[in-house]
This record gives structure tokens, sequence and C-alpha cells, in this order.
């Protein structure tokens, strides 16, 4: 199939790669999700619970022990008061009664206990009876409440349950705390229902235990049978805790240690159900009607059976205990509601990472580096924010979709920086180091602001270059040929004379040394050594055209290219801009304009004329003597284009016959004659024979006024 690619910014993206990122992406989500579960996200699960707070208790109550009743009546001794409740709420109309406590089935019964609470706050006790035994002795035998203090009739045991009895009670008899006639009527089952709390592998309390023994089972059938089995039958949420029990994420309520008697969450004195007034009492038992009742052997605020649940740990929550009647009643509601907190379905959490994978792919392929982590945040408070305001389906794979644009990310990241890599060689490749150093300086997409500097500019150009290009043919060969010719000449100017360059044009060849502060003799010394050392390799490399060439071009071609290939040098100075050409959002380019360019090309084309090499103008020949090379006067000349005439010189160094010391002062001469517009009074050496036709020409043309060489070709 035949791949696609798109272009981002200049960069070819192949479209293959694109899709196996945001692939892998999409893997690491579901395997995070699927890995931890909901427990990785419980840092933002828990508060996002406290802030969903479940506000009413629909089908629970709670009944507990309060300040009415006086500090001298123990737990033991509050008994037969629960008992009391217990009777008058289920005959009001309440589902069905859990007393929340471990309770001993060996209780004293020779001990008083609270029998009803009298409308002046006094208990009505239970005494032992007192029987003699001899005329100074009295044996306490127990009252009927301290044999049965949990005595009830046989059709409120059918919907009473209570809490696992002590460790090695649960054999003994339950008339111990029911009585005989109760006792009979409880069913085989018996009356005790779990009240266990499970978890997965953490010290907070988080999970409904779903076994059909367990309390809040019990209580939600009571309220409503049908609604629980049906509640119990919807797995898709359930998990495992603790040793193997089937397990079910609870919404909690915040927890509360007053006395509410309003509708909301009802929270009851046990004094006021257990009053001596049996009117008071069913008055109170009536506002219970319908609901399940969780009886609490404790003061509301009594620290005893706290939990730790989200309530107390979760960033923002009210950082309080949870009582466990509090717990088990949220559990109920939660069965019974079936509002538990719940993670998204699969298909959307699928979904859900697949966008967020191919968000993170797609934005890292624009490269813009702020954007994509930018967006990161933005993830982050989204997938936070539905868990937050998105009910019951809060938990969110918070921490799985954060991991895939995270993937995402870094694969584009990774690639970006292989790509980056790789156009950084590229970029040293084909951009010179000093313009490299100085705009990588520019940030971001700041242009680089023209500046106006002073520069030596050198260009050099091949003589006879078209015809050479004629006679090769083969557009192969002209390539070839000039790659090996740069190699060998013109690179010698960037790696050994720190030159600019500012571009390849076919066959010539530019460059520049910009002049910074104090480095003037520097760049004037670079640029004369370098142009020195140019034009010895210049004449190295076409002295062994035919040896070099011999096996790959024509023989008949490279005879002809070795005779008419030849180069020139021109070298000037003078204020060029240099700055950042181009459009804002195509290629750019970074060079220098001016006229020192004009002028040094110029120059470069009177070598055709002169027997030199290398023709520079007044002001860089003025720092021939620091570099070592000897410079010949070549005469003032205006060029094509120019309106004010430049002397010109040509250099070259002492071992070069043409700059010998007699010779350069007898042309001297000669050319100071031909100046004046007379004729020479002595012979111009014959070494340059080529540069004395030249002037005469150019003398016969009209070309010398008043000293001055005006040209009129280039």
């Amino acid at each position: 199939m035949r791949q696609l690619t798109k272009r981002q910014n200049g960069l070819v993206v192949n479209a293959k790669p694109a899709v196996l990122f945001i692939l892998l992406a999409l893997l690491v989500g579901v395997a995070v999700d699927a890995g931890w579960g909901t427990a990785v996200d419980d840092w933002v699960h828990d508060p996002a619970l406290v802030h969903q707070a479940r506000t009413r208790w629909r089908h629970v109550a709670i009944v507990v022990l309060d300040d009415e009743v006086p500090l001298q009546v123990g737990r033991k001794q509050a008994l037969p008061l629960f008992a009391r409740a217990a009777e008058r709420l289920i005959r009001a109309g309440a589902k069905g009664v859990f007393l929340d406590a471990r309770l001993s089935k060996e209780m004293e019964a020779a001990m008083p206990y609270a029998l009803c609470m009298e409308a002046a706050g006094t208990v009505r006790w239970s005494a032992p009876r007192c029987a003699t035994d001899g005329p100074d002795r009295c044996v306490l035998s127990g009252s009927p409440a301290g044999l049965a203090p949990l005595a009830m009739p046989e059709d409120v045991l059918e919907r009473f349950r209570v809490a696992p009895y002590l460790p090695g009670q649960a054999p003994l008899p339950d008339f111990l705390l029911y009585g005989w006639e109760a006792s009979a009527a409880i069913p085989p089952e018996g009356l005790v229902a779990e009240d266990r709390l499970v978890s997965r592998g953490a010290g907070v309390m988080r999970w409904l235990d779903l076994s059909a023994d367990h309390a809040a089972v019990r209580l939600a059938a009571f309220v409503d049978p049908e609604r629980t089995a049906r509640s119990l039958a919807r797995t898709r949420n359930d998990e495992i805790c603790g040793e193997g029990y089937a397990c079910r994420r609870i919404r909690l309520s915040r927890p509360t240690y007053r006395i509410h008697l309003d509708d909301e969450r009802t929270i009851a004195p046990v004094s006021l159900l257990a009053a001596c007034d049996e009117q008071t009492g069913m008055r109170a038992a009536k506002l219970l009607r319908g609901k399940a009742v969780i009886l609490q052997l404790t003061m509301p605020a009594e620290a005893t059976d706290m939990i730790v649940t989200p309530m107390t740990t979760a960033w923002g929550g009210p950082h309080l205990l949870t009582p466990g009647a509090h717990y088990l009643a949220d559990a109920v509601e939660t069965l019974l509601q079936e509002d538990h907190p719940r993670p998204p379905p699969l298909p959307i959490k699928l979904g859900l990472f697949l966008v967020v994978a191919a968000s993170s792919v797609v934005i890292g392929l624009q490269r813009r580096q702020a954007v994509l982590w930018g967006v990161f945040p933005v993830v982050a408070g989204v997938m936070i924010g539905l868990c937050f305001f998105i009910y019951p389906v809060q938990l969110w794979p918070v921490t799985a979709a954060l991991a895939t644009y995270l993937t995402g990310a870094v694969q584009i990241v990774g690639l970006n920086l292989v790509i980056g890599l790789r156009e950084g060689k590229l970029i040293r490749r084909y951009m010179p180091p000093q313009i490299h150093d100085l705009l990588i300086s520019v940030w971001g997409d700041q242009r680089f602001r023209n500046r106006r500097h002073r520069a030596v500019v050198l260009m050099s150009d091949l003589a006879g270059y078209t015809t050479v290009t004629h006679l090769l043919g083969d557009p192969a060969y002209v390539l070839e040929l000039m790659n090996d010719y740069l190699e060998e000449t013109s690179v010698v100017l960037q790696e050994k004379y720190q030159g600019w360059l500012e571009a390849y044009v076919g066959d010539l060849v530019c460059y520049y040394w910009p002049i910074w502060g104090e480095n003037q003799s520097d760049a004037y010394g670079n640029a004369l050594q370098g142009a020195a050392e140019l034009a010895r390799l210049q004449k190295r490399f076409f002295a062994g055209l035919n040896r070099r060439y011999r096996e790959r071009f024509p023989a008949p071609a490279l005879e002809r290219v070795a005779e008419v290939i030849d180069a020139g040098i021109g070298m000037t100075s003078g204020t060029v801009v240099m700055g950042d050409l181009g459009p804002k959002q195509g290629v750019r380019k970074f060079g220098i304009l001016g006229d020192p360019l004009n002028l040094a090309a110029r120059l470069e084309s009177l070598t055709r004329y002169f027997n030199s090499d290398l023709i520079v103008s007044e002001e860089v020949a003025v720092f021939a003597d620091k570099a070592g090379l000897i410079r010949r006067r070549l005469g003032r000349i205006q060029v094509k284009g120019k309106l004010t005439p430049v002397t010109v010189f040509a250099l070259g160094d002492q071992a070069d016959a043409r700059f010998s010391a007699s010779c350069v002062h007898n042309w001297e001469k000669w050319l100071s004659d031909m100046e004046r517009g007379g004729e020479p009074t002595i012979p111009c050496p014959e070494i340059y024979a080529q540069d004395r036709d030249t002037l005469n020409r150019w003398k016969k043309r009209g070309l010398l006024r008043d000293g001055v060489w005006h040209l009129d070709e280039k």
C-alpha cells in the first residue's frame, strides 16, 4: 500500500509512524488502566467523592445513645433501651433493625438495667431481686431485663439482626440475650449479620461487601428485596476485595456527630424511642417508618468504631473519621440506589484514550513544544473535572489518560529530537558555522535584524567555465569537477581562515570576513592569506586535471578543458548590510548586500585582462605587507557601474616571478608614463606583456582620461 505523507513546517512526516505512535500510546493507557485499575486514581477520586458526597439517607436511619441517657448507664445496661426502641420501630413500620455492636451472651443478671426513659430524663431501672438467706444475708437474683436484656416479641425478631458476637460466644444459647420464648422464634440461620470491612490492599475504606450474609445486604433486602436482588445482579462494576469478597465502591456522606431528626439523614436519640411513655416513643418511631434502622450503642461523637475513609484522607475533605454505623448506612443506600461511583464503560474509555493519544501525536507533529506541553495540564484538568462533575460515572481513568498523553508526547519529542539532530547535521552541512552560531542566538520566530558592518569581500570565478561545460557535455561530469574543485580549493577559506561563505553560484564562490570591533587586522590578515593560498590551490588543481580525470572524462575533452580553465580572485572591503533575506513563512537565507560585492566581482573579472590571479582594491592592499604579500599597482580604474575610480593592485608572494622587485619597479615606471599620456621611457617587463597589451588597447579606445581608466564593459 502506498504510504501517505504529510508536510509539517517543511518536514515530510510519514503517516505510518504517526499511527504506530497513536496505537502505542493507546496501549499504554489501556495497560495502566487494566494493571492498576481505579486505585491509581484514588488521589483524585477521593476528593471527587467528597465533592459529590451523599446528602440524604432515603432508606436508612440510625439510633444512637444520646446525652439524655445518664452517664451511669453503661453499654450493657442500655441494651433494654435499644430492645424497646427496636420493638417500637418495627411496629411503627420500620423495615428492619440491625444492632451494630459486638455483644457477649454472658450478661450479669444481678445488675440494674435501664428499662426506659422517664419524661423528666430519669431512668426507670430493672433492679435485681433480693431473697433472704438467713437473718442477715441477701442473695441477689437477676431481674427479667438482666436475664434477657434484648427480649423482644417474635415478630420483631424476624426483622432484627445483630453483629457477630464476641469470640467464643456464638455457641452459647440465644436465650441468654433474648429470653426463652423469643429464642424459640429465632430463624435457623440465626440473627447474626456480618459487619466486616473489606478493602483492596489499602487502609482507607471505600468498599461495600456484597456477600449475602453481610448486614448491608440484609438491611437492603429488608427494605426492598427485589431492588436489592437487581442491584446485586448488576455486577459490571464489581471488584474483588480482601480474601475474595465481591465488593463495590460506596458513595459516602460527610460524617456528622449530632442528632438529626430531619428527613435528610436521620440520627435519632434512643432516649426518645425508649421513652417510658408509649405515645412519645411511637411518635418518634413513626419518623423512621419504611426505613432500615441501625442501632449504635455509643454516643454520636464517641471515638469507638471509627473508620478511616476518603472523608478522612482526601484533600479538600472534612478530614473526619466516619462512624461505623454511618459507613453501614451509606453502604445500604449505595446498594439500593445503585449510585456507587463507577468508571465509564470500556468503549468510552477506549475512545477517550484514542482521542488523547491522537491529540498528543498530532499536536506534537506541529513541532510546537509550548502547545504540546501546554495541552497536558488541560487534559489533566478535563479528566479531573469529569471526576468531579459527572456522577455517578466518577472513576475516570485520569492517570491512564495522562500516561497516554505523555507516551504520545514523549514519542513525538523523541522523533523530533532525532529529526532535529538530523536537521542539525543538514544545517551544519549547508550553512556556514559562523552564520549558524549567529542565528541560533535569535529566539523563536524572530528575524535577524539587519546590521551594517564593514567586511572584506572575496570573489573567485572560473575562467572558461562556459567552454568547460560545453566540452564535458554531461552535467554529471561538470558537477563532479566543480565539487572536487571546491573541496580542494575554496573550503580552506572556511576551515583555516574563518571566512564566512556567502554563496556558491555555479562556478563562482563568494566569502567575506566581517570586521567586529578590534578584529580589523585579523579580518584583513585572514582574508589576504586565505586568498593567496586559494590562488596556489587553484593552480595546483588545474595542473593536475589530466592526471586526476584521465580514467573518468573523455580524453579529447579533458585535454581541451585543461587548456582553457583558469580562475581569478577579486577582493575589496567596505560597508555591507548583513541580514536575514526571505519571506517570513518561506525559506530564508542569511547573506550580505552592498557595493563591495559588486566591486569584488568587477575586480575578479580584471584578472582576465592582467597577468595576475589576485586583484584587490587599495583598502585591502594596505594590509598586504602584514600578510607577507607583495603588491603591484595596476592603476586607477573606474569599473563599469561605479561612479568613482579605485586604485587596484595585483598581489602575490616573493616566490612568484611576477613579483620580483625589479620587475615591479620597472612596471611602476612604465605604468606611470602611460597614465600621464606620454610614451613610456622604459620598456615594459616582458612578464607583464598581457597587462601592457590590455592597457594599450584601452588607451587606443580612449578609456584613459586624466590618469583614470574608465571601463565601459565588465
